[in-house]
């Protein structure tokens, strides 16, 4: 079975639901906590580092209700990339 290491830039982003940079992607499938010892990503984890990249792109003020909906709307994005890498592996 292949890990999320051995996939390659096409099949990553056939699991990103919108568009998405799949550099920023390897980057944060690299930090701690993101990827098991199976080579399965932790949704939670990488939905969070996901969210934190994206930050500069939410055109609201901090610390306001809009920003907090686009913030949230970003990790269940990056929530969502995750649960599709996730299961493209599981049917390879």
């Amino acid at each position: 079975m292949r890990n999320v290491f051995e996939l390659d830039d096409e099949e990553l982003e056939d699991c990103f639901d919108g568009s998405s940079n799949v550099d920023m992607v390897r980057e944060i499938l690299e930090k701690p906590n993101v990827v098991d010892e199976y080579g399965y990503i932790n949704e939670a984890e990488f939905a969070q580092w996901f969210a934190y990249g994206v930050e500069g792109y939410i055109d609201a003020d901090e610390d306001t209700p809009e920003w907090e909906e686009a913030n949230e709307n970003n990790y269940n994005w990056g929530y969502g990339i995750a649960e599709n890498i996730n299961n493209y592996l599981d049917e390879e």
